[in-house]
């Protein structure tokens, strides 16, 4: 059954509680951003290997070191405002009662469609990025050709896909259904198997040589008709290439391709609703900062042991087309390490473990967008069944049934769409226009709203200067570099600068939709004798 009694505050509000609950600890909000942003195996499995094959002498473990310091002045921007108003939302409360509620559409719903475009990754990856790739490696190095077939399916023929990907859709709905409790469950259980397989990876790495990774990698490669190490270096033309920190041409973009999956570790905000103690500046920090340093320091630690044990010529090599790296599945993360010992239940546990990436890292970002629909609907923009909360797991069904069906389209226009690639590096940008916006909110709130600030935990100063004001100046300067990378280095999303043009479509699209929303809802709430501007006048219930 449903709790929505109407009325609230003078009918501002659709009622006087939102009706979620605080349930989500510190440690379950840390697993979120971290796995949101960067969970560390599957970002070692693709995310270096593509940045190495599309600039091969970037200094990968450095630019990872990079990206930590530049993220941290959004990280602190970020922890003020949720603990100053640590409401279901994020940014949608504090912009609209800071700025103008239009400006919170905008920047909500660049967030809401970055996230969704994330969902649809991650079901497309469970699919095409794991589930084939295990298949297949599995089925190359335990001599089992079924497996090599079914993994061969599930990334080359679209039904396939799509049904894998659907499966991962349809559980993390019934998951999501079953209220946040469930979900973190779910996720912190999942967060630790796939752990324990990349660490055991890491240990392999550690403990392993490099005559031994040579020998079991020759056997099993020539085995599938491809050569040796030597082979695979020589054919690719990068024998003895290293690391070049000061080659700008390849350390920028980069720090481009890094921050796509590193610059989120802010996204419990939208946790704050239903996070315990959410009004503790120090626990908003800890969380944050906790998890970018979680997935600093193992993505760069799990690189320097790859290229200890195969050498880095080795590893731009292997993602070099057509360099003779010939075992099923490609070269990915796990399965070189699992090839250093070649022992079947290393290889099963390494490999197999690398399944369970996907569902921790469809949390955020299928958990916001429907805080989002939450949200709105909880402020009257969207019709109320979207605010509506089942009375024993405290989910917001209506809202989770239309996102999850929403990203169920995506998933299959992803599919069958040559674009999806391109819009996935656009999404970094919807959360662009999200954090300027927020940023401007920040510098704004000292004064816009004093009566909110002076008692909140933003008020905090350095020499006498509001932290938010250096904070915020410092985002703007990094997401600027961002979408400075886009233009410098047309590869990392848009192929050529003739295609430049998708960039102020897409900032335009979602400015021009966040405002359709706000300003039809107002129009039709008029009609009913609603002013929905009074909502943004206090904050909402809890």
């Amino acid at each position: 059954m449903a709790a929505s009694s109407p009325g609230g505050r003078g009918g501002l509000f659709v009622r006087q509680s939102t009706g979620l609950v605080r349930e989500a600890s510190a440690l379950d909000a840390t697993i979120f951003n971290a796995v949101f942003s960067a969970p560390v195996g599957a970002t070692l499995a693709f995310g270096l290997f593509w940045a190495l094959s599309a600039f091969p002498q970037a200094d990968f473990v450095v630019v990872t070191l990079i990206c930590l310091a530049i993220n941290i002045p959004v990280l602190v921007m970020m922890a003020l405002l949720a603990s100053s108003m640590p409401r279901t939302g994020g940014d949608y409360v504090w912009v609209s009662r800071i700025l103008t509620p239009p400006l919170a559409l905008v920047s909500n719903f660049g967030a809401a469609l970055s996230a969704m475009i994330g969902a649809t990754f991650w079901a497309r990856y469970f699919a095409v990025l794991a589930l084939g790739p295990v298949l297949t490696s599995l089925g190359a190095m335990l001599g089992i050709q079924t497996l090599t077939d079914w993994g061969t399916s599930f990334q080359t023929d679209h039904v396939w896909t799509f049904l894998g990907g659907f499966a991962m859709i349809a559980l993390m709905t019934v998951i999501l259904v079953r209220g946040t409790r469930t979900t973190f469950r779910w996720q912190n259980a999942f967060w630790i198997i796939a752990s324990v397989g990349t660490f055991v990876a890491f240990l392999c790495l550690l403990l392993g040589s490099g005559s031994d990774f040579a020998q079991h990698f020759n056997t099993l490669n020539q085995a599938q008709g491809g050569g040796t190490m030597q082979d695979v270096i020589a054919k690719a033309g990068v024998a003895g290439i290293q690391p070049d920190l000061g080659n700008m041409s390849m350390t920028l973009p980069a720090i481009f391709v890094v921050m796509t999956f590193m610059m989120w570790n802010w996204w419990s905000v939208y946790l704050s609703g239903e996070l315990k103690s959410a009004m503790n500046r120090r626990r908003q920090m800890s969380i944050m900062v906790g998890a970018l340093a979680w997935d600093v320091l193992f993505i760069a630690l799990g690189a320097a042991l790859l290229f200890k044990v195969t050498g880095f010529d080795f590893v731009v090599a292997a993602n070099t087309a057509n360099s003779g790296f010939s075992i099923p599945g490609g070269a990915f993360y796990q399965v070189l390490a699992a090839l250093v010992y070649n022992v079947p239940v290393l290889t099963v546990v390494i490999v197999g473990s690398f399944l369970f990436w996907s569902l921790p890292a469809m949390v955020g970002n299928t958990f916001m967008p429907i805080r989002t629909v939450f949200a709105w609907s909880f402020d009257r923009l969207l019709p109320e069944r979207f605010s509506q909360v089942n009375e024993r797991t405290h989910s917001p069904v209506a809202a989770i049934l239309l996102v999850m069906a929403i990203v169920t389209g995506m998933l299959a226009w992803s599919i069958w769409s040559a674009d999806f690639n391109t819009w996935l590096a656009l999404g970094v940008l919807a959360g662009v226009v999200c954090i300027v916006i927020v940023a401007v909110a920040a510098m704004m709130f000292p004064r816009r709203r004093a009566d909110l600030y002076q008692a909140s935990p933003a008020n905090l100063k350095v020499g006498g200067i509001p932290v938010l004001y250096i904070v915020a100046p410092l985002a703007i300067l990094v997401m600027a570099f961002l979408v400075w990378c886009l233009f410098a280095y047309p590869p990392l999303a848009l192929g050529s600068l003739d295609n430049a043009w998708w960039v102020p479509a897409f900032m335009g699209g979602i400015v021009v939709f966040g405002l359709a929303v706000y300003y039809i809802a107002k129009l039709v709430r008029r009609r009913q004798g609603i002013d929905i501007d009074l909502v943004y006048r206090e904050l909402p219930p809890e």
